[in-house]
């Protein structure tokens, strides 16, 4: 079992990652992430929008069960996340959470 938390903290740390719908959504459409992360109340709208695009390029996702406050902690990062685009997972272990 993955520790998503640490996962993700890992990967922001020793990975490359980039934060936001905007950037989860180019990326989705370009195919060009190895997984996204999304937190459970990251707005309908957007999360409607990266999850058709991901599917279309087979880009997995990840529902992230917290909120976007808890995503933007186990980020590292002071303020609220609702997306994390995971280009390269670096040291983390985040791609099992997909399987």
């Amino acid at each position: 079992m993955v520790d998503l938390d640490r996962s993700i903290n890992v990967a922001t740390k020793s990975g490359k990652t980039e934060f936001g719908v905007k950037r989860a959504i180019k990326a989705a459409k370009n195919g060009d992430a190895q997984v996204i992360v999304m937190a459970s109340n990251a707005p309908e709208e957007f999360k409607e929008d990266v999850t058709r695009y991901a599917s279309l390029s087979e880009v997995p996702i990840i529902e992230y069960p917290k909120s976007s406050q808890d995503l933007g902690i186990a980020c590292g990062r002071p303020h609220l996340t609702a997306f994390v685009t995971v280009f390269d997972a670096g040291d983390s272990d985040i791609l099992q959470a997909v399987n």
